[in-house]
């Protein structure tokens, strides 16, 4: 049979999952050894046709290590003569990779191949379902101009509605990456490349059942007509085809040469019209660049199906995020970090990386919890962000030091250095903790001797103590504290707003917040309206009288638990691996899910002072023991920080649990994310084609409108839901207007999927959030001002 299509070219890999099929370090290590293999192997004259390609550089640091320096000769020989193909992508990441600790490791990367030589031009990834435009331009930014995805439609799919698919990929500023949108990275292994003795769901969802005792070289020849007239029937323009192929079919998998014998022997037989020929990324992009140069140009986020999987560890996420932030803090307070605390910075970041790959834990995760393996797969697996925790902290504690921290707070009088750590004008919140239980008030005291306001509250252990300040113009403050006597609360008899039993329950102008409170909270920047059983009703900005409560499930601040019953299920009777999780396709959740609205019980006015009042709005929530949210309210500045505190019980269930952030600032706003590059409206600044269920964004949202804006950081949530709240037909991006008016909600925990990621959610936890209004209309710059703002200044007790 005659076809447009000649040639298929082979790339032969090892998809790294860091953990699924083994302990890490397992796989790291074995990840090293087949480089060596493959040294080994390219000694042999009969494997001068065979290609190797590093799909991530992170294998190739990790040989680095032990390698000799006569290995290391022929390593950079073997890549430099195109033989063994080099990627620029680390690791294959989730929307958690901090892209300027990415762009950092790809400087160290570019210094090491320009010592050979050696251009960085091409990248691969394999199995992930996208990678972020900060990630995208950590690339660009190092000279890579073609990136080769693989991308694995489980829960997922590729963009562009199609896949064998070449696209540019542009950023803001215009420069371009060429992108081969590819098949899953087991094509090769399914059609037969590397012969199958058994089928499994990809080779019968293509070509059906392994024909028994058949000529293997036959069967290989079969399914690559049945493929490629697939391929040409469905609109393929090109005259190449590209297939990925492993060792076996697996993750992790060593190199073989019988693929490369495979290839010899189909390509001997002279009815052969698409011949096969292995190659190396280089080669790849040498022999396919010159013909795609007319592709299709896309801007846009590649939101990534997957990256609702770092969902299931909220703890240690929580845990990650706190730690990318201290280093980011380290580098604020010290722009000499890296130069200062260099085996630290190393660690810190190190850690950072490998906790942001996607991977998470084993393979049998869901289907069989109890095993040791998975245990300690995610053990490990936390640890990379506790480490990355450690270092940081650390280095916090050695720039203190330095900077005059006593690194004591026992004492209820001394002296405050503030330094500055963000670019921020306005009023900022300060507060620093003296580890005494009994101080009740305390005078803060300015370089210019003027008191300032400060409030005292309860802390485990001591008292915290706030203040307000503005830094604009200076570095840093200093100021002094001194613990004050307590002063006896008392009532005024004379006055009509407390009865005998001291309830303030009627209406007054001595004490006009108090008798308001069990309804309503009202401050110089906000009114919250709320009743028990009812709800929050209202929610109001005090600079224009617009309710900012957006449509949605439930109205903001009012937690959703969501559960797909798996007890039930016919999958599960039927002892199907991960039961209902596994036909759930797209959705995330069952057909049968019920969602859950949070119950106000009760509104409790934890503490009332001169800088801030706190409310705390306990619910009932299926699915928890406790769940109550606390809104700290500003009386200085339009900010109000908030957290839900969640006592997670333990379930088998298909379980999420969300927080509504819909907000209305005007009728024209839109609504930003941003992923260490661009802000961009999801469902419109996205490829089409693209996820738009659901999102990861590095620090929070906005909401962008015509006077103002509404910034919302999420300090310890970094996933972001967007889709319907049932179950329902998947529409991927088109790019229309209302995809962006969809209401949004923080995606706190689930345990969706029914592989490596976990189903056990239980435990106590806070997450946190804050709120501003601003005056910001850019939306770039509003995302700037977001990720600024979650910078309060940091303290120093230095006397």
């Amino acid at each position: 049979m005659s076809h447009q299509i000649k040639t298929m070219y082979v790339i032969h890999h090892s998809h790294t999952d860091i953990g699924y099929t083994d302990l890490q370090e397992r796989v790291i290590y074995g990840q090293a050894g087949y480089i060596r293999t493959v040294l080994e192997l390219m000694k042999n004259p009969a494997n001068r046709d065979f290609r190797w390609n590093c799909e991530t550089w992170y294998c190739v640091e990790t040989f680095l290590k032990t390698a000799s320096e006569e290995e290391k000769e022929e390593f950079f020989r073997l890549i430099e003569e195109k033989k063994i193909g080099l990627s620029a992508n680390y690791l294959n990441f989730t929307d958690l990779v901090d892209c300027q600790v990415l762009n950092d490791r790809l400087d160290e990367v570019c210094g090491i191949l320009k010592e050979y030589n050696i251009p960085l031009r091409t990248a691969m990834f394999a199995d992930i379902n996208g990678i972020s435009m900060g990630q995208r331009d950590a690339l660009i930014n190092h000279g890579v101009e073609f990136l080769y995805t693989n991308i694995h439609c489980h829960h997922g799919m590729y963009p562009l509605y199609q896949n064998q698919k070449a696209f540019w990929w542009e950023n803001e500023s215009g420069k371009r990456l060429l992108v081969w949108n590819g098949e899953h990275y087991n094509l090769g292994n399914a059609l037969g490349i590397r012969p199958n003795k058994r089928a499994n769901y990809m080779t019968q969802g293509l070509f059906g059942e392994v024909p028994a005792e058949a000529d293997e070289i036959e069967v290989l020849h079969r399914n690559l007509e049945e493929y490629v007239s697939l391929c040409e029937e469905n609109g393929y323009n090109y005259d190449f085809l590209i297939a990925s192929v492993s060792g076996v079919f697996s993750d992790n998998a060593p190199p073989e040469t019988g693929i490369l014998r495979v290839i010899q022997e189909y390509n001997k037989r002279s009815d052969r019209a698409v011949k096969l020929e292995m190659v190396s990324l280089q080669e790849l992009y040498d022999r396919i660049g010159e013909k795609l140069t007319d592709s299709p140009v896309y801007r846009g986020d590649m939101a990534d199906w997957w990256a609702n999987g770092v969902g299931s560890t909220p703890y240690a996420v929580k845990h990650y995020l706190d730690a990318r932030h201290r280093y980011d803090l380290c580098k604020r307070l010290d722009e000499k970090t890296k130069e200062h605390y260099p085996e630290l910075s190393r660690t810190a970041e190190d850690n950072l990386l490998l906790y942001a790959e996607h991977t998470w834990g084993h393979s049998s995760t869901i289907s069989c919890p109890y095993d040791t393996m998975v245990l300690n797969l995610d053990m490990r697996k936390n640890s990379y962000a506790s480490k990355a925790h450690e270092a940081a902290s650390m280095m916090l504690n050695q720039i203190a030091d330095k900077k005059g921290d006593i690194l004591r707070y026992y004492n209820t009088s001394g002296r405050l250095k503030v330094c500055r750590a963000n670019r921020e004008e306005d009023l900022q919140v300060v507060e620093f903790y003296v580890e005494n239980p009994y101080l009740e008030r305390m005078r803060i005291t300015g370089e210019d001797g003027k008191e300032i306001p400060c409030q005292v509250s309860l802390h485990p252990r001591g008292r915290r103590i706030t203040f307000l300040d503005s830094f604009a113009g200076v570095s840093e403050k200093y100021y002094t504290y001194e613990e004050l006597p307590p002063v006896t609360e008392k009532a005024n008899s004379r006055k009509a707003y407390v009865g005998a039993e001291r309830i303030r329950d009627i209406v007054n102008d001595y004490d006009p917040v108090t008798y308001r409170l069990p309804y309503e909270m009202e401050n110089r920047w906000f009114r919250l309206t709320y009743r028990p059983k009812e709800g929050i009703t209202g929610f109001y900005s005090k600079t224009d009288g617009r309710n900012l409560l957006g449509e949605g499930a439930a109205p903001f601040f009012t937690p959703l638990y969501e559960c797909t019953s798996v007890a039930n299920s016919p999958m599960s009777a039927a002892g199907r691996t991960g039961g209902e999780r596994s036909i759930m396709g797209r959705n995330i959740r069952g057909k049968h899910a019920v969602l859950h609205t949070g119950r106000l019980e009760e509104i409790i006015c934890r503490e009332r002072g001169d800088v801030f009042t706190i409310l705390e709005l306990v619910y009932t929530l299926p699915g928890t023991m406790h769940c109550s949210v606390f809104l700290k309210l500003y009386e200085a500045i339009p900010r109000i920080d908030f957290r839900m505190e969640v006592g997670k019980t333990i379930s088998t269930d298909i379980e999420s649990v969300f927080l509504p952030m819909t907000l209305s600032v005007d009728d024209h706003q839109e609504l930003y994310l941003k992923k260490g590059a661009e802000a961009f409206r999801p469902g419109i600044d996205q490829l089409p084609g693209s996820c738009m269920e659901y999102y990861a964004s590095d620090d929070g949202l906005a909401f962008v409108g015509e006077k103002q804006s509404i910034l919302v950081a999420s300090r310890d949530v970094p996933l972001f839901y967007m889709g319907e709240m049932r179950h329902h037909p998947i529409l991927l991006c088109d790019q229309k207007e209302e995809n962006n008016r969809r209401p949004i909600y923080s995606w706190v925990m689930n345990n969706t999927w029914e592989t490596n990621f976990k189903m056990d959610l239980s435990g106590f936890c806070e997450y946190q959030y804050s709120l501003w209004l601003s005056g910001e209309t850019m939306p770039e710059k509003a995302m700037e001002e977001l990720k600024e703002k979650t910078f309060d200044p940091y303290p120093l007790i230095v006397e």
